[in-house]
């Protein structure tokens, strides 16, 4: 997929959090643990999204909820981002989000809140928003005078608050006319593959998709025949898989490749996979064919854990993870 045009991008931000990350020497199950710092980031899938995006060069509309109760913390970092956002305000408060950052391990615990009720009023308000923004991409023109809204990326990213039907993103999927890249996993997941129009991408991490569909995946090679049995099945135009410090992989109908993750300094786990998701956006935008497609969602996700806390990847970081990506290879399917 080729794309001449500039790409508007769009992305579904339900469920924004505050998270507050500690950073302990060393953490004790069960025991008492001491701060050595702590800060606080507008965070959340959809969020973390936007920011990455925009640190990369594009200028995305962040649509979603908002809550009453510090959601102008989430509008301010975004503001300050200079990033536009038209948000359906809820009554209730955004979610706090605990992250324990081991520094002598490197490994996070998370206590993730759910997030305030959503009731169907609201819900209808956001598709009212939804479906404005879905008509305007549709009618974007070109130079030429040509349509370009099946040009304009949406991404659908993290999980939905109580009140928000199961089955949303995979209404979200099908009215939108170009491509949806979902990061999504359980019921969310399953629902908008089974679509009129499933998501063109999906980014499970390894967890999630063998937790997803109850399957046990050990080798590059079975990741990658079960993921092309998803996209014949489903239509799904690709998968990208994240694992972590293993690399990533990128398949299709007709290919497959991985990639191991560059070699940096980690500073913060957080937030990596919604760089990918950055990423994978950033290059389709672009029209990479699958490999270099690969290579950006890994280096934004890089440059991410490079910062501390949820900071998102800067340009330089990624432009610099970039060089220093090893060239994917190719699984034979």
């Amino acid at each position: 997929m080729c794309y001449s045009t500039p790409m508007n991008i769009t992305v579904a931000s339900l469920n924004p959090s505050i998270d507050w990350q500690w950073t302990t020497p060393s953490f004790v199950y069960g025991g008492l643990n001491r701060a050595q710092s702590g800060q606080r980031y507008a965070s959340g899938k959809g969020i973390n999204v936007c920011a990455a995006l925009k640190n990369l060069g594009h200028s995305p509309l962040c649509l979603g909820f908002n809550f009453r109760e510090n959601g102008d913390f989430i509008t301010q970092a975004l503001d300050e981002w200079d990033v536009a956002h038209d948000f359906v305000t809820v009554d209730g408060a955004v979610r706090v989000n605990i992250k324990l950052y081991d520094d002598v391990s490197g490994a996070m615990t998370e206590l993730n809140q759910p997030g305030a009720f959503v009731p169907e009023k609201d819900m209808q308000k956001f598709y009212k928003k939804f479906e404005a923004a879905a008509r305007k991409n549709t009618n974007v023109e070109t130079a030429t005078g040509r349509a370009a809204g099946s040009n304009n990326i949406l991404i659908l990213s993290g999980s939905m608050p109580a009140g928000v039907p199961a089955d949303t993103y995979k209404q979200l999927c099908t009215a939108w006319p170009g491509p949806v890249i979902l990061d999504a996993d359980g019921e969310a997941l399953r629902l908008a593959i089974t679509g009129e129009k499933p998501p063109f991408c999906i980014k499970p991490n390894l967890f999630e998709l063998t937790s997803c569909f109850r399957v046990e995946l050990s080798t590059k090679e079975s990741i990658a025949s079960f993921c092309r049995e998803l996209i014949r099945a489903y239509g799904i135009g690709m998968i990208c898989v994240s694992m972590g410090a293993d690399g990533a992989m990128l398949i299709t109908d007709t290919s497959a490749y991985y990639t191991p993750a560059p070699k940096v300094t980690v500073r913060g786990v957080q937030g990596a996979g919604d760089a990918m998701v950055a990423g994978l956006a950033y290059g389709l935008a672009q029209g990479l064919p699958a490999p270099e497609l690969l290579c950006t969602a890994t280096a934004a996700a890089a440059a991410t854990v490079m910062r501390d806390g949820t900071l998102m990847c800067t340009h330089e970081g990624f432009a610099e993870c970039l060089k220093k990506a090893d060239e994917p290879v190719c699984i034979p399917l």
